[in-house]
């Protein structure tokens, strides 16, 4: 007996449905995911996040609760940061007024230019160093001449033997030292120097320089150049020009605190005590 053929299976076109099916309840359960993140209970937010806060900075959480479904305000509020500490205003001391600590400031400031005078008795006897006491500070006036070449801005051998004594006795001062460069009005203009500005920047730059590399800590020094803009003499005269090409090295005192950063750009100018010498009244011009 002849045995029957077996029925051909019949292939199934449709597989493709049960991958549709899985891609489909993926992208539903995405959308879910999204649907509930994009209403998130903002008051429980809330809550969790001011319960976070007090657990790091010791504050009590708000004794009144978020009402569900209220907007949440994002501005932060007394109770998202702690509050910001208030700065100290520090105590103004000003040399000669007040108690012990001006009066110690003011000794140690005598102390400074007194041993400053003694070293450089040569150069003031001359006229090419001034030394005198300000409200302000030590300031240490310096002829334009004892430091550079007309028109220049690097130190000469002279200046250096004569900035090395200072560099000694500023390595030992706590206070701000600013170093201030002046010229007198007669304009320069030259491929390194456009301008008066620029040439007493240089020059404040270079005396900087030069304390630095004798061991004068660098954060308490300040350069800067005034220029012509504050003369101590007429420009009408040789003499009176010659008096105002000058670097002032000034030992600032405690006016707020001793931090250089905090202590604004001053000038030479102050009112003063008598100078110990007379100007400087010879010199090349700048």
């Amino acid at each position: 007996m002849a045995r029957e053929k077996a029925p051909e299976e019949h292939e199934n076109h449709e597989r493709w449905l049960v991958s549709y099916a899985d891609f489909i309840t993926l992208l539903f359960a995405f959308f879910v995911v999204m649907y509930s993140i994009s209403s998130l209970n903002e008051g429980k937010y809330k809550v969790l996040s001011q319960t976070m806060i007090a657990a790091f900075t010791g504050q009590p959480t708000t004794p009144n609760p978020v009402p569900v479904g209220q907007p949440f305000n994002s501005t932060p509020s007394a109770v998202d940061l702690p509050p910001l500490p208030r700065p100290q205003k520090p105590e103004i001391i000003q040399p000669g007024r007040g108690g012990p600590a001006a009066k110690e400031v003011q000794k140690a400031l005598q102390g400074v230019a007194q041993k400053i005078e003694e070293l450089l008795a040569g150069a003031i006897r001359k006229g090419d160093v001034r030394v005198r006491l300000t409200p302000l500070g030590v300031v240490i006036d310096i002829h334009d001449t004892v430091l550079f070449a007309s028109g220049q801005a690097a130190l000469t051998p002279q200046a250096r033997d004569l900035l090395d004594q200072i560099a000694g006795v500023l390595q030992g001062v706590p206070y701000p030292i600013q170093v201030n460069g002046y010229t007198d009005d007669r304009p320069i203009n030259t491929p390194q120097f456009p301008s008066n500005w620029a040439l007493s920047s240089a020059r404040a730059v270079s005396v900087v320089e030069m304390f630095i590399a004798q061991g004068v800590k660098p954060e308490q020094l300040v350069a800067a150049g005034y220029g012509q803009y504050h003369p101590v003499e007429s420009n009408d005269t040789a003499k009176g020009r010659a008096a105002n090409r000058r670097v002032s090295v000034v030992i600032v005192s405690p006016l707020n605190n001793t931090n250089v950063s905090d202590t604004p750009i001053i000038s030479a100018e102050a009112p003063a005590t008598p100078p110990t010498t007379k100007p400087p009244s010879t010199g090349k011009p700048s």
